[in-house]
């Protein structure tokens, strides 16, 4: 048996690694899907999240009532006591939208009013339909978060306008990504406006919508929590499509503040976001001599391209079978592990050449 060597680095650096323009106050976190998260910034202490928290709503909802696209889904009856909700929260400074005893509001048209406008009422009646009453759904909201590995975030109320509702950008990051996964919440957060029965037209709060391929999806503000916005965008870099997440919290300015924020980082995050191929089909990765002194390669059956920040590190991880004495050409004898952040491949490894066998002289002198 003749053994293998690797002839490829074990660990590079693509680039160097980007100084983001990280806002100067509060709490920032940025994620390229299939990289994991880039860098934060800030710290990592649970703060306000504001309305940000009406993605966890919105996503239980749905999760326990299914929509299919352009399903308006069950009808649901305002009564008095949701219209008592809406004068209470709107003496409270929530945002809110009107409604009048009687309504009917299907439950498309209910997320609408939560994740365009940020009506506090709608998450009030959504949580209320769903599990009968608002601190069940609190609690279900709580247990979602630790399902998700939201470790420091907690729920206080359905709206986010408790201080007690918090949060961490990377946390509110993983939610979002979840919630962008139903088809129906997607769809909602691209949308600029809706009509609603007795609301009338209403407006997305998020004015960066259809700017530098941002798709989505919630804002957030109130006195204590600052401006708050968690985007998610669709990139294409040196022809490669990629999601891009990010998240800033307590921001000044309230969502003036949490726009500017994210209309530095994104930009900085693309440039510093390049295709790079790590591996080519033939590239040498290992190559043997035999004990005959037959010498020879072991090549990469596949190329693999990915899109990575700057500054990444790339570890390769080379697996060489022992060689036989004869082996046909393109036979498989390993495997290249490709490992950057959160992403993984692996690379079968070919014989670039047949392994011919020792000759006749050399087998009768050492008794092969």
């Amino acid at each position: 048996m003749t053994a293998a060597t690797p002839v490829v680095p074990a660990v590079e650096h693509v680039g160097t690694a980007p100084a983001l323009p990280w806002p100067a106050q509060g709490e920032a976190a940025l994620l390229v899907d299939g990289l994991g998260e880039v860098e934060s910034s800030g710290g990592r202490s649970p703060v306000p999240m504001a309305s940000t928290a009406k993605m966890m709503t919105a996503l239980i909802v749905l999760e326990d009532h299914p929509l299919a696209l352009n399903e308006a889904g069950p009808t649901i009856t305002v009564t008095r006591a949701d219209v008592s909700t809406f004068y209470a929260k709107r003496s409270q400074g929530e945002s809110v939208l009107p409604v009048v005893a009687g309504e009917q509001l299907s439950e498309y048209q209910l997320l609408q009013g939560v994740l365009l406008p940020s009506a506090s009422n709608f998450a009030e009646l959504l949580a209320t339909w769903d599990l009968g009453a608002v601190p069940a759904f609190v609690g279900r909201m709580n247990v979602k978060a630790a399902a998700l590995g939201m470790s420091a975030t907690h729920y206080a109320d359905v709206s986010g306008f408790s201080p007690l509702s918090v949060s961490i950008p990377s946390d509110l990051i993983k939610l979002g990504q979840t919630a962008m996964l139903q088809p129906v919440f997607a769809q909602i957060v691209a949308q600029s406006q809706a009509t609603l029965p007795v609301a009338g037209v209403v407006h997305n709060l998020d004015t960066l919508l259809g700017q530098g391929g941002v798709v989505g999806i919630k804002t957030g503000h109130t006195d204590q929590a600052g401006g708050c916005f968690v985007v998610a965008a669709d990139l294409t870099v040196d022809g490669i499509a990629a999601r891009v997440y990010g998240a800033v919290l307590g921001q000044p300015n309230a969502l003036a503040g949490a726009f500017a924020a994210t209309r530095a980082l994104l930009p900085a995050l693309v440039s510093a976001l390049h295709a790079h191929s790590l591996v080519r089909r033939d590239d040498v990765i290992g190559r043997y001599r035999t004990p005959w002194d037959e010498a020879g390669a072991i090549v990469a059956s596949q190329s693999v391209t990915w899109l990575l920040l700057d500054g990444t590190v790339v570890t390769r991880q080379v697996k060489l079978d022992d060689l036989p004495a004869t082996l046909p050409a393109g036979t498989r004898v390993g495997t290249l592990l490709l490992t950057a952040g959160t992403r993984h491949a692996e690379v079968p490894l070919v014989t670039a050449a047949a392994i011919q066998g020792p000759g006749a002289g050399w087998r009768l002198t050492r008794g092969f």
